[in-house]
């Protein structure tokens, strides 16, 4: 049967690169598919709001801002993956960051997820309230967690162009 499609979560932090140059050379290295997923966080958007740190024309603006963001970083990883012969496929989503990527994977039955790595828990509540940590125990398939950027530059370069 095997593989045929890989999921990779983009925060759109500096580290999202990375994860995706992992997930990109694991797709051309396997012969699958990739769709990258990124959402844009409302549950952050309604906090700001109801703490009255923003009021809602910032949201709106914040909101647009994050939208633009997710678009040019799949946009970037897209011309990555053509460049190197990789089906690719984006989705731009709006919600809770863990319930829209589990979903979205499930919807795809996806057969892989590739993350970056979880950032370092300073309290034991964190890890309930981390989007990271919930994709990574509730996400219905088998999880690859991105570390050691260095190696992954070496893969990604040694897996060569289309």
């Amino acid at each position: 049967m095997g593989l045929r499609t890989i999921v990779v979560s983009i925060a759109g932090s500096p580290g999202s690169l990375i994860t995706a140059k992992y997930a990109i050379a694991l797709a051309k290295l396997l012969s699958v598919k990739l769709v990258a997923l990124y959402v844009v966080n409302i549950k952050v958007l309604q906090e700001l709001l109801k703490s009255r740190i923003f009021v809602d024309v910032e949201a709106r603006v914040y909101e647009r801002d994050l939208e633009q963001q997710g678009t040019a970083i799949l946009e970037r990883i897209a011309k990555m993956a053509k460049d190197k012969g990789v089906v690719f496929e984006s989705c731009l989503m709006k919600g809770m960051v863990s319930d829209e990527v589990l979903n979205k994977t499930a919807e795809l039955n996806a057969d892989l997820m590739v993350m970056g790595e979880l950032k370092e828990m300073t309290s034991r509540a964190e890890v309930f309230y981390d989007e990271g940590e919930r994709i990574l125990r509730r996400c219905p398939c088998p999880v690859v967690m991105v570390k050691n950027p260095g190696m992954v530059e070496a893969l990604y370069k040694e897996i060569g162009s289309s």
